[in-house]
């Protein structure tokens, strides 16, 4: 009998997009807070003229699958390239290496988003997905561990019988709590700023069978937007409102680490505040603002996730 807690998630890079590849169990995903898509559809009424009253089937069409969850951000397993990198690259984020350091930036438009094969494991069956490619979020709070966030689409299969496996999730380390103990660094303009939470995502939406001739998965033209809720600082320290009014941007940096090959930092060159609002933080006056991430002259370049 399949059991809530046979659930579980593997996805693996594909040398041809939407050609599957093979998983096995060193491709689970240590992950949480997962909604399986298993089939997803757009539904329409046929709405023929039959000379009687009732509903009539619904069509199915653009139909597809994948999943939704979460990921905690940890460090690599053995080096700086995390255990997750392949989720934040067929999300269209590039990576590189930097000196011994692993870097995610976004892809240039036109550049083709490398994509997945994806298998949904519930115990009562398993489903392949390919040509999986998704948006992607992060999120930091006190006193919690940071963490990424995945939706993932991609072509629908139909499912095969259930073959169980063990699965040892001991490789994964686990992400850092946001803590004073481990953040090095959170600022926006080079001035620190006491935070309760930061987060971001892309803005994008995957999009399968776009074309009636051309199977695959697409993703949404991007726009990195987010939040932080702050310490109200001095008017001397920083004038946050009179950034907001004047239209200032300025660079954000996040560090949560502070041990060579644990360190994941956030950069932002060039971020817009915005909708600021009072919050009340357990009695100290803090102040909640939207943000939004814009490129440089140098484009492709409004965020950037570095793993030291």
């Amino acid at each position: 009998m399949a059991t809530w807690k046979q659930r579980l998630i593997r996805e693996v890079l594909e040398t041809t997009s939407g050609t599957a590849e093979a998983t096995t169990a060193a491709n689970a995903i240590l992950a949480r807070e997962v909604t399986f898509n298993l089939l997803d559809a757009d539904y329409t009424e046929q709405d023929f003229l039959t000379g009687q009253e009732g509903a009539q089937v619904e069509d199915l069409s653009n139909i597809r699958a994948g999943a939704t969850y979460q990921v905690e951000a940890a460090p690599g397993p053995v080096s700086t390239v995390p255990a997750y990198a392949h989720l934040l690259q067929s999300s269209a984020m590039e990576m590189a290496d930097d000196v011994g350091d692993t870097v995610f930036t976004p892809l240039p438009v036109g550049t083709e988003i490398p994509s997945c094969t994806q298998q949904l494991r519930n115990g009562a069956h398993m489903q392949t997905v390919v040509g999986v490619r998704g948006s992607f979020g992060f999120t930091a709070e006190v006193n919690k561990r940071a963490y990424f966030s995945f939706t993932r689409q991609g072509q629908y299969q139909a499912p095969v019988a259930f073959v169980s496996e063990a699965h040892d999730f001991s490789g994964w380390p686990r992400g850092l709590e946001c803590t004073p103990e481990n953040m090095f660094a959170f600022t926006l303009g080079g001035t620190k700023l006491c935070a309760t939470s930061f987060s971001f995502t892309d803005g994008r939406t995957p999009k399968v069978n776009e074309y009636m001739n051309c199977v695959g998965t697409k993703l949404s033209p991007r726009m990195f937007t987010g939040s932080m809720t702050v310490k109200h600082p001095d008017l001397a320290t920083k004038d946050l409102l009179s950034m907001v009014k004047d239209v200032v941007t300025e660079p954000l940096i996040f560090t949560l680490g502070t041990v060579a090959g644990q360190i994941i930092t956030v950069t932002a060159p060039k971020v817009q505040i915005k909708a600021p609002s009072e919050q009340d933080i357990n009695g100290d006056l803090g102040l909640s603002l939207d943000l939004r991430f814009l490129p440089t002259a140098a484009s492709d370049d409004e965020i950037e996730i570095r793993f030291s």
